[in-house]
């Protein structure tokens, strides 16, 4: 007899054979994957000024309310499959996955954040807290996650191949996708890691783009014709092919590249009307850790 050594045999708890079988779900695409590195430093240095003066917000927000913007500069990003037709939505809904504690284990919980490209950063950030907050006082994180967690606890009660046609079938209607799960999801993998990278999975579902937030790390970068210390992010866009080209999917990045790297007070919110500054740093300085610690900190979605 084979000597296997212990082991122990887990039953899936439901959220994960949630999960599983939405993931079963997902109508076939043919993903284009871009890794994108964005100079992060100035977003960051408005965030500490904006933290300074009592604001609360974070670079996930930021990245978000960015991510909103470019999608409604370039509404090609905002497709949903609809059978054999596409719908383009004017409103960019974010869906973000929320780490929370549950009776199985932490576990991501999805929050829409409705009309995204119309608020701040601010305003974003404020919502993913007002979430956390309602889910320690209830349970449920938000109206698209507690009714998505109601249907899937009548559906267990069918057979599995039932289930898994029947949320087929839901994620063929573009109109169900947007109120249960928005136009877009963007996840943050930088959180979970202080290395360096990217993270991303090989699937949109019937959306036209999902992204993923990597780490931010110290970097040699060329800036306005120097060398200097940036603050660089770790960026995936991952493309339906089957509903984006290649050519308005690089004019996106293009966009999100400029909201990113020269944030205003629009996109920050809190009340400052000051312009950005960006203050470089010299090459030779080497960030230390405490300064490490911070830049991987603020690409966390709290």
């Amino acid at each position: 007899m084979d000597d296997d050594g212990r082991y122990t045999v887990i039953d899936p708890p439901p959220d994960r054979r949630f999960a599983m079988e939405a993931f079963a779900a997902l109508p076939p695409s043919h993903p284009m994957v871009a890794l994108l590195e964005l100079d992060v430093t100035a977003a960051e240095q408005a965030i500490t000024r904006l933290r300074e003066q009592g604001t609360r917000v974070s670079l996930f927000a930021l990245l978000v309310r960015a991510i909103a913007g470019a999608i409604a500069a370039h509404p090609e990003l905002n497709l949903v499959q609809h059978g054999r037709r596409f719908v383009r939505f004017e409103d960019v809904d974010v869906s973000v996955p929320v780490e929370v504690e549950t009776p199985h284990g932490r576990f991501p919980r999805e929050v829409v954040l409705r009309r995204a490209q119309h608020k701040s950063a601010v305003a974003l950030f404020a919502e993913l807290e007002q979430a956390r907050t309602q889910h320690r006082r209830t349970g449920d994180i938000g109206a698209e996650d507690g009714g998505s967690r109601k249907l899937f606890r009548w559906l267990r009660f069918v057979p599995r191949f039932i289930r898994i046609a029947l949320v087929r079938r839901m994620m063929a209607d573009a109109f169900t996708i947007k109120r249960r799960a928005g136009t877009t999801l963007v996840t943050s993998v930088g959180k979970f890691a202080a290395v360096p990278g990217f993270g991303f999975a090989l699937m949109t579902g019937p959306r036209a783009a999902t992204f993923a937030i990597g780490t931010v790390s110290p970097r040699p970068w060329l800036h306005d014709g120097a060398i200097a210390v940036r603050s660089i992010l770790g960026f995936a866009m991952i493309i339906n092919h089957d509903l984006v080209d290649g050519a308005p999917a690089a004019r996106f990045a293009v966009t999100l590249q400029q909201l990113v790297e020269h944030p205003d007070a629009t996109l920050l919110g809190g009340g400052n009307n000051e312009p950005v500054a960006d203050v470089a740093r010299p090459c030779a300085v080497v960030a230390d850790d405490a300064a490490r610690a911070r830049v991987h900190a603020d690409a966390r979605t709290g």
